[in-house]
C-alpha cells in the first residue's frame, strides 16, 4: 500500500480549514464591522463634547492667519507710517523706549521693518496708580523713534486696538491663560484621536481594503449627493468634507498639541520615541569673552548665521535677564517672516559675547525636523500663501463638522423620538 506524507484533505476539509468569509465578502481580519457601533458611539458623543470648543477654536484660528493683514487695517496708524526707515541703531531705540518707559522693561522688538513698516515692541507688563493696566505693546516711528500708540496686549476685546490680539489669544487659550492652554490641548489630543476614529469610519465596514470591492463602496464617501433630505445633506456634507481635508485637520490637531502643551506633553513623548541631536555647545566670541552691546551682538550672530547658510539680518530679538541673554529672531530682509520652515534662533550670551543656542531649520535629526515642522505647519507658513488658506479653510471646515454632527444627532434623536 502507497504510503502518504501527509494525509489528504477532503473537499469539505478543505473548505473548513479557510478563513471563513461574512456576507458581501467580509473577512475576519477586517475588524470593522464588529467594532463600528462602538466606534460610533465614541465618535458621536466625543464629537457633541468637542463641538461648542471646535467651533470657537476653528473660526478664530481662520481669522487667526491672516490677524497680522487685518490688524493692519483695524489700526494702519499702529503699523502704517510715511517716514523713511532710517535703520535706527537698535541701542538707539531701545534707550529711547527706556526713556519713555522707564517702569516697563523691554521684552522684544521688531526693529527692521518692512517698507512703510513701523518697529513693534513688547515691554513688561505694568500697572498705574490707580490700578489700571500700561499699555505694553507700543508702535514707535522707524524714522527717529518716537511713540505712534500702544494698547494693552493682553487687553478685551471688541474694539478695533484690541480685537485681533483678542481673537488670536481665544484661538490659542480661551483668553484663559494657562488653564486655557491646558483645555484647548487637551482638546486637541482628543480630537487628533477622534480624527483617526472618523476616519476609518467612512471605511467600507465589511470589504477589506485588499478587495476590490473595497475601493467601489468607498467612493460614496467622497461625495456630495443629491439629497433626499437634510439629514441625508447633512451627513453627506460631515463626511465628505472630513475626508478632503482630512490630512490637514489631522495635523492640525497634532500640531495644536504641541503648541498648546509642548513642554508638558509633545517635546518629552518626541524626544522618546525619535533621535534629536544633541545640544550644541557654546561658541565663545571670537574677539575674547566680554560684553558686547546689542549692535555687536547682532554682527556676531549674523556672521554666524551666515555660516549656516543664512545671509539675511535679523529683524527681531527678545531680551531676557538673569542671566543677561538676547535672542535674534525673524532673519529677514523684508521684514516678514519667511516661507518654509521658518527662520533662525540664535540666543547669545550678553555678558561674554558666546553664542549659546542656535536653532536653524530644517535641521538636525528626525526628532528635531518633527519639533520644527510644527508651527509652520498650524500657522499655513510652510507651503507659502497657498498653506495660509488652506489652513484658513480648515478651520471653517472643523467648524463646519461641529456643526453638522450635532445637526445629525439631533435629527437622529427626533426620528427615534417620532417612532416610539
Amino acid at each position: 500500500m502507497r504510503q502518504w506524507s501527509a494525509p489528504i484533505l477532503s473537499r469539505s476539509n478543505r473548505a473548513a480549514s479557510r478563513p471563513k468569509s461574512g456576507p458581501n465578502g467580509s473577512s475576519p481580519f477586517w475588524p470593522l464591522r464588529q467594532s463600528r457601533r462602538a466606534m460610533v458611539t465614541m465618535h458621536r458623543y466625543v464629537g457633541l463634547i468637542l463641538a461648542p470648543l471646535l467651533v470657537v477654536i476653528g473660526l478664530t484660528g481662520s481669522i487667526s492667519v491672516f490677524r497680522t493683514e487685518l490688524d493692519h487695517l483695524l489700526n494702519p496708524d499702529l503699523w502704517i507710517t510715511h517716514n523713511a526707515d532710517r535703520q535706527l541703531p537698535l541701542p538707539f531705540i531701545i534707550e529711547t523706549i527706556a526713556r519713555t518707559h522707564p517702569d516697563q522693561p523691554l521684552v522684544a522688538i521688531e526693529y527692521r521693518p518692512a517698507p512703510g513698516g513701523t518697529l513693534h515692541a513688547y515691554l513688561a507688563p505694568a500697572r498705574t496708580l490707580a490700578g489700571l493696566p500700561k499699555p505694553d505693546e507700543i508702535f514707535l516711528d522707524p524714522g527717529d523713534a518716537h511713540e505712534l500708540g500702544g494698547r494693552v496686549a493682553e487687553g478685551c476685546c471688541l474694539n478695533r486696538r484690541l480685537l485681533m490680539p483678542f481673537i488670536y489669544r481665544l484661538h490659542y487659550s480661551l483668553a484663559a491663560g494657562s488653564t486655557g492652554l491646558w483645555i484647548v490641548g487637551v482638546t486637541a489630543l482628543i480630537w487628533a484621536l477622534d480624527c483617526v476614529n472618523g476616519f476609518l469610519l467612512t471605511l467600507p465596514p465589511v470589504t477589506p481594503p485588499w478587495k476590490r470591492k473595497f475601493w467601489t463602496g468607498w467612493k460614496p464617501a467622497w461625495q456630495i449627493a443629491h439629497p433626499r433630505n437634510m439629514l441625508r445633506l447633512f451627513f453627506d456634507l460631515h463626511r465628505a468634507f472630513g475626508l478632503w481635508l482630512w490630512l490637514i485637520l489631522f495635523g492640525m490637531a497634532i500640531s495644536g498639541v504641541a503648541l498648546a502643551l509642548g513642554p508638558q506633553l509633545f517635546q518629552p513623548v518626541i524626544r522618546t520615541f525619535f533621535p534629536v541631536a544633541a545640544m550644541m555647545p557654546e561658541i565663545p566670541c571670537p574677539s575674547g569673552a566680554h560684553a558686547p552691546d546689542l549692535e555687536e551682538s547682532e554682527a556676531l550672530v549674523r556672521t554666524h548665521a551666515r555660516e549656516h547658510g543664512w545671509d539675511a539680518r535679523p529683524a527681531a530679538v527678545m531680551l531676557t535677564h538673569n542671566p543677561e541673554r538676547a535672542l535674534f529672531y525673524l532673519f529677514s530682509d523684508t521684514g516678514e517672516i519667511p516661507s518654509g520652515f521658518g527662520s533662525p534662533l540664535i540666543t547669545i550670551a550678553l555678558d561674554t559675547g558666546a553664542i549659546v543656542q542656535t536653532t536653524i531649520p530644517p535641521e538636525g535629526k528626525l526628532g528635531d525636523l518633527i519639533l520644527q515642522f510644527q508651527d509652520p505647519f498650524h500657522s499655513g507658513r510652510l507651503a507659502g500663501m497657498v498653506g495660509r488658506i488652506l489652513v484658513c479653510l480648515s478651520g471653517i471646515v472643523t467648524a463646519l463638522l461641529s456643526v453638522t454632527g450635532v445637526l445629525i444627532w439631533e435629527r437622529k434623536r427626533r426620528a427615534r423620538r417620532f417612532r416610539k
